[in-house]
C-alpha cells in the first residue's frame, strides 16, 4: 500500500508542487506517549497544588475535622504524623513494617474491642454496639474461616475468670506450621478491621458518612479534573499556540507531526480549540467515568480509518501529517512566496486519495 499523502499545487505559470506524507506508525505512537508523559507528569503537579488549595477551603476543612474526630474517638485508627492523617489500625501497622505479626493481632484485637465500647458510649441503649459484638463473633468461628487441615482458627473454651461462660481464642489445637501469627493476621484480622469494622462505621455514622462523602466529591469531582484539565492545557492547547504551523505539542514537535485541516493548511484557532475540547471533555475526562471506553474507541479509530484520524480529528477533518520534508503553512499565501518570487496568486490545495 502506498504511503497516504496530501498534496498541494500552486496553478499558473510557476507550479509549485508540496506533498505531504502519513507519519510512520512508530513516530506517531512515539509522539503520543511522549505527551502521555508530559500529561501525567504535568497532571501530578497541578495535582499537589489544587489540593493544597481544597484542603485550606472552609467546606473542605470542616469535613476533615469531622472525619479526623471520630476516627480518633472510635479507637479503630491511628495517627500517622510522618502522612499527616489518621489510618486504619491495620493500614497503620502494614505500613510501619516492622512489628511482628503476634503484636498486629494483639493490636487488631484491643482496636475492635475498642471500637465495639465506643459504639456502647456513642449509642446507650441501643443494640449497635451488640450487633457489632454478634458479627465479631459469628465471623471468628464461621465455617468459611478455616486453617488448610479444615479445622477452626477460632475455637470457644470456658472463661475460667468467670465460671458458665465462655470466649472465643484462637484454636490452641492447630499447630503453627498450619497457623501461625502471620496466617491470623493475612486471613482475618486485616479483613475485619478494614472491611466489617470500617463499613460498620460508615453505617452506624452518619455525621462521618456525609463528611467522608464530601471529602470524597472534592477529589472526584474537583481535584482530578481540575487537574487533568490544566494539565492537558499546557500540554495539548499552549504549545499549539507556539508551534502555530501544524498546532503541534511537543511530543509531536520532537516527532516532526503536525496538524493539517481540509485546506491542506494549518487549522485554524477556532477549530483548534475545537480539537482540544473535544479531545479533553469528550475522551480524556469522559474516559475516567466510563472505564475508558471514548479512549479506546478514538485509539481504535486511529488504526482503522481511512486517514487513521481519532475522534476529535475525524469530527473537524483534521489529519497528521510528516513535516520532515516540508513545513505546513498558515495560508496559501504564505506558501507561495516561500516558494516562488515570480508567482503572484495563492496555491490551489487538493487532497491525494490513496492509491
Amino acid at each position: 500500500m502506498a504511503k497516504e499523502s496530501l498534496e498541494s499545487i500552486t496553478s499558473g505559470e510557476n507550479e509549485v508542487r508540496i506533498v505531504y506524507e502519513e507519519p510512520p506508525f512508530y513516530k506517531r505512537a512515539f509522539a503520543n506517549l511522549l505527551d502521555i508523559i508530559f500529561l501525567f507528569l504535568m497532571s501530578i503537579i497541578l495535582f499537589i497544588a489544587v489540593e493544597n488549595i481544597v484542603h485550606v477551603t472552609p467546606t473542605y476543612r470542616h469535613a476533615d475535622e469531622i472525619v479526623a474526630t471520630y476516627r480518633e474517638e472510635s479507637g479503630l485508627f491511628i495517627y500517622a504524623p510522618g502522612r499527616k492523617t489518621w489510618e486504619n489500625v491495620s493500614t497503620w501497622l502494614d505500613n510501619d513494617g516492622q512489628t511482628s505479626y503476634d503484636y498486629r493481632n494483639r493490636r487488631c484485637s484491643q482496636s475492635i474491642d475498642a471500637f465495639i465500647s465506643y459504639l456502647e458510649v456513642k449509642f446507650p441503649g441501643q443494640d449497635v454496639s451488640i450487633k457489632l459484638q454478634e458479627d465479631y463473633d459469628e465471623s471468628r468461628l464461621s465455617d468459611k474461616l478455616l486453617a488448610t487441615d479444615g479445622k477452626h482458627l477460632f475455637v470457644k473454651i470456658d472463661d475460667t475468670d468467670n465460671p458458665g461462660q465462655q470466649i472465643i481464642v484462637e484454636n490452641p489445637d492447630l499447630s503453627p506450621e498450619i497457623a501461625n501469627s502471620q496466617y491470623y493476621y493475612e486471613h482475618f484480622y486485616r479483613e475485619y478491621t478494614l472491611t466489617n469494622c470500617g463499613s460498620y462505621m460508615i453505617a452506624v455514622l452518619p455525621e462521618y458518612h456525609n463528611a467522608l462523602t464530601i471529602m470524597s466529591n472534592f477529589f472526584f469531582f474537583l481535584q482530578l479534573p481540575i487537574s487533568v484539565i490544566l494539565a492537558a492545557f499546557f500540554i495539548y492547547f499552549i504549545p499549539g499556540l507556539f508551534f502555530k504551523h501544524g498546532r503541534m505539542t511537543f511530543g509531536k514537535k520532537i516527532m516532526s507531526i503536525g496538524l493539517v485541516d481540509q485546506r491542506v493548511l494549518s487549522p485554524t484557532i477556532p477549530r483548534f480549540i475545537a480539537r482540544w475540547v473535544i479531545f479533553v471533555f469528550g475522551e480524556l475526562i469522559l474516559s475516567f467515568f466510563t472505564f475508558g471506553i471514548p479512549f479506546i474507541i478514538s485509539t481504535t479509530m486511529m488504526a482503522f480509518t481511512k486517514r487513521h484520524q481519532g475522534f476529535p480529528d475525524y469530527m473537524l477533518g483534521l489529519v497528521e501529517i510528516d513535516t520532515t520534508k516540508n513545513k505546513i503553512y498558515m495560508n496559501k499565501y504564505e506558501a507561495a512566496f516561500e516558494h516562488t518570487t515570480n508567482y503572484k496568486g495563492a496555491p490551489e490545495f487538493k487532497m491525494e486519495e490513496e492509491n
